[in-house]
């Protein structure tokens, strides 16, 4: 007999083994199914959230790069301005971006930090100056419209001075506010001086993010500069949007080289390190920059801006990453932890109902290795069986919620402490997941059945056969 004909035989036999003993084998397929469908759910939903804060920091705006003034990746002061902006928003746009980048887009933005008010009601919000034109390449708040228009390049302020501003729904419930009304927009200078303007509200927004609604105002960046009489056409920031957010790192070297030939040499483009994007260590592959580059960067710097990729915009959003890498193990540990627990129960009863079986066997001259084999193999046909209809249920469960998603109304509050993840979360789960399932639920099917399969060894077949065991 053969490798071949010996492993179809084992096979055949474990599965008659587990065949002739149903009910405790529907045990086990049932925990493992209920294991691998909590572990696919719980990674699923994990990435979802990701997804979700990701999505949400996007599309609101953040973008995948963006152009700040120096320091503000440690003060995030959105109150700066950023030097010689117009300058810098020039040499931008007329860049040769390297193909590799797909398409990229950018917008400049002015910000202020302010209070929305109207008879007694207060809220505090962030201001931002926008272009209508750029800024719809670069945010989703044209596509949030759900009342009125979004702003007109053409229509920036009134004979009045009454500028118009979009608000999010959250403020347009609270305060009452419907299109047309008046609300004050206040804000401070470098002065410390309070500057207020009369704004109409011509459109209201609603985003997947309460905080996005309750905090965010829209207005004209001219507009807005107009409020600083020493500079019309003011900018805090300049967003970059390409067509993944893996360009980020990519977009933001190419950034940094770009400018610092324009900056030392007049004109250059470069794309040098743009297509070895993949050779950097993965640590850095989130945004971090990576030792070559530290003479850019504090070459750009003291030109008084700094160039951040979208994982330094957002840490919170890495610091989740590398948690849920962390409690994978965790969850996956936890859940298997049960179901081996309830599959050594399991075969160790098997074994001691099958004490007279085994001892035939032995007695008959059967090896010992067949006979652990037979059992390790048993178990791991159960728990096979198991993962795959796990699979099976956990993988359309997360197929329905991720079209249909988990409505997370409740936890409102606590989401807006999160930043940018929208209350509704679309599970998601990678092909590593699913990988690392069926290795983590075979590996425990193995280890679990170690101790009974040696202990079936230890039967003495006399005893057994004479049922003295």
């Amino acid at each position: 007999m053969n490798l071949l004909d010996r492993l179809s035989f084992l096979l055949v036999f474990a599965w008659r083994s587990a065949l002739r003993h149903r009910r405790r084998s529907l045990l086990v397929v049932s925990t493992a199914t209920v294991g691998m469908t909590g572990v696919l759910f719980s990674m699923g939903f994990s990435n979802g959230m990701v997804d979700s804060m990701i999505r949400g920091g996007v599309e609101s705006g953040m973008g995948h790069v963006q152009i700040r003034p120096a320091g503000f990746e440690q003060e995030r002061k959105i109150d700066r301005r950023l030097p010689n902006a117009a300058s810098i928003l020039n040499k931008v746009q007329h860049l040769d971006y390297p193909e590799s980048l797909g398409s990229v887009f950018m917008a400049p933005r002015f910000e202020r930090e302010g209070l929305l008010r109207i008879g007694s009601y207060q809220e505090g919000v962030i201001i931002t100056g926008v272009d209508p034109a750029t800024e719809r390449n670069v945010s989703s708040f044209d596509e949030w419209l759900v009342e009125g228009k979004y702003l007109s390049p053409e229509l920036q302020s009134d004979s009045t001075g009454i500028i118009p501003c979009l608000i999010g729904r959250v403020n347009a419930n609270r305060m009452e506010l419907e299109l047309g009304d008046y609300v004050i927009l206040t804000l401070g200078n470098e002065k410390s001086e309070s500057v207020s303007v009369r704004a109409e509200i011509t459109g209201i927004f609603e985003s997947p993010m309460t905080g996005v609604d309750r905090h965010t105002v829209l207005v004209h960046r001219s507009a807005l500069s107009n409020l600083f009489k020493e500079d019309s056409s003011q900018i805090s920031n300049i967003t970059f949007l390409t067509s993944d957010l893996s360009h980020s790192s990519p977009l933001d070297r190419f950034l940094e080289r770009s400018l610092v030939e324009h900056s030392n040499e007049g004109s250059a483009t470069h794309e040098e390190g743009v297509q070895e994007e993949d050779r950097r260590p993965p640590d850095q592959a989130r945004g971090q920059p990576g030792q070559g580059d530290s003479d850019n960067q504090n070459v750009v710097s003291k030109k008084g801006f700094e160039i951040l990729a979208f994982f330094q915009l957002q840490p919170q959003i890495e610091t989740m990453l590398n948690y849920i890498d962390d409690i994978k193990g965790i969850i996956y540990g936890v859940l298997m932890s049960g179901f081996a627990l309830t599959l050594l129960n399991s075969v160790l009863m098997s074994v001691f109902e099958r004490t007279r079986e085994i001892g035939i066997q032995m007695a008959i001259g059967t090896r010992k290795s067949f006979i652990v084999a037979s059992i390790i193999m048993e178990s791991v046909l159960l728990a096979l069986a198991g993962s795959i209809t796990g699979l099976l249920v956990g993988g359309g469960l997360v197929a329905l919620l991720a079209v249909t998603g988990i409505p997370l109304g409740s936890f409102a509050g606590g989401i807006e402490m999160m930043g940018s993840m929208g209350t509704v979360v679309y599970p998601r789960i990678s092909s590593e997941d699913i990988s690392l399932g069926f290795y983590v639920a075979v590996g425990m099917s193995v280890l679990a059945s170690i101790y009974p399969a040696f202990k079936a060894t230890s039967i003495q077949p006399v005893e057994a056969i004479g049922g003295r065991h």
